[in-house]
């Protein structure tokens, strides 16, 4: 029987929270590792986008709202 020819589902580098484009190296967050996202979004308008652009990688994230470096943002931190 043949193998299937079909590659694995490109994981984009970028995402888009309300109009601004953040990178992410996804290849090198690790387990509980996390990251800060200066925005104004809402940690649930965060997770939404996390989930819909990464729906492809086993992780799963925590979010919370946050004030860090004198800025309003979202940490998310990498569960598994």
């Amino acid at each position: 029987m043949p193998r299937s020819s079909r590659q694995p589902p490109e994981i984009p580098d970028t995402f888009t929270l309300h109009g601004v484009d953040y990178f992410l190296d996804w290849r090198r967050l690790e387990r509980g590792h996390s990251f800060f996202i200066p925005t104004t979004a809402t940690p649930k308008q965060a997770k939404e986008v996390l989930k819909a652009t990464y729906k492809h990688l086993p992780y799963t994230f925590e979010l919370r709202t946050r004030c860090e470096y004198g800025r309003y943002g979202v940490r998310v931190w990498r569960l598994r």
